[in-house]
């Protein structure tokens, strides 16, 4: 029973953190605004531990600041900071992406599932899905490396919270944006690890912020 309420505990900060995460991304909630931990809880009908646990992991990816007596605030997401993880991430992709063509090139089969489902979501315009279905996509190739460092390193960089960011920011072309993961997946069932560590780096940097270095 304790480990249910845990797992339950873990299930609702999520919520909530993607709840708030969507509000800062629509502009609801702006730069400057504060966060009150009370506030959220009882709007959620929860307590203020899950909030709690929410605003750190918010706070983890940049979305918010908390300061000394003044409690949590929306801060100003730098264009440079997305560009720098960006960079980060291109470089661990195309490791993984690499050792996936080499050791796992069956991976594709499930890639290609998901990039189905990433159609349908473009097709909506849903992009609230489609950052999920994202992530999904590129989580499979990182899991499939089987590099545990490699795996924390990536899951460190928040890739679902930022692709979400990064897509309000862009107004990204959904179709094209899918489409463009078509070529991961050929590289990877080719069995070319050359060619996947290639096409997977520059499909994170052609998706960047446009302060990303080149």
């Amino acid at each position: 029973m304790a480990e249910v309420a845990v797992i339950n505990r873990a299930s609702l900060s999520q919520q909530i953190r993607d709840t708030l995460l969507e509000r800062i991304v629509s502009g609801s909630l702006k730069p400057g605004d504060r966060l009150i931990e009370l506030k959220i809880a009882d709007e959620m009908q929860t307590s203020q531990a899950p909030v709690r646990e929410a605003l750190r992991e918010l706070e983890a990816i940049g979305l918010i600041e908390t300061q000394r007596n003044r409690g949590a605030r929306v801060r100003v997401i730098d264009e440079a900071e997305l560009a720098e993880i960006y960079s980060v991430r291109a470089e661990l992709e195309a490791l993984a992406g690499e050792i996936v063509a080499r050791d796992a090139p069956q991976t594709a089969n499930s890639l290609e599932k998901i990039l189905d489902r990433m159609r349908k979501a473009a097709t909506r315009a849903d992009e609230k899905k489609f950052a999920m279905l994202n992530s999904e996509f590129h989580s499979t190739i990182v899991e499939a490396s089987k590099n545990s460092t490699l795996r924390e390193m990536w899951e460190s960089l928040s890739v679902r919270s930022r692709t979400r960011l990064n897509m309000s920011r862009t107004a990204a072309d959904l179709q094209l944006l899918a489409e463009s993961h078509q070529a991961i997946i050929d590289a990877i069932a080719s069995g070319e690890p050359s060619q996947a560590r290639d096409i997977s780096w520059r499909h994170v940097r052609d998706n960047a912020p446009s302060g990303s270095a080149q």
